[in-house]
């Protein structure tokens, strides 16, 4: 119930969803491109430009509680690292292995 009216509301903000993930969704505006990752109730922004997700939060806060967690350190057993000036990221799963060993 919640995925549908997240999906029509994200549908009519002009979002494409990915045909290989359902739970993926993206918007490309001019040169401008923003994604949208769902897991369970946990929400990803990924974008290359801050305007486009500042609207998008306004946007979605108006329909949905939620909270903003800010950049993200951290999701889906995944490390989070990013060089901005560089416009580096990288991404590690050492948390997560040592935790299965």
């Amino acid at each position: 119930m919640w995925y549908q009216k997240f999906d029509t509301f994200i549908w009519g903000l002009g979002f494409t969803r990915r045909k290989e993930d359902r739970c993926v969704y993206f918007k490309l505006v001019g040169e401008r491109v923003i994604y949208l990752v769902l897991y369970v109730d946990d929400m990803l922004l990924v974008r290359n430009d801050n305007e486009i997700i500042q609207d998008l939060k306004t946007q979605l806060s108006s329909k949905f509680d939620m909270k903003d967690l800010g950049a993200a350190n951290y999701i889906l057993g995944m490390e989070i690292k990013r060089d901005r000036k560089k416009r580096k990221l990288w991404l590690n799963q050492r948390k997560y292995i040592e935790t299965i060993l």
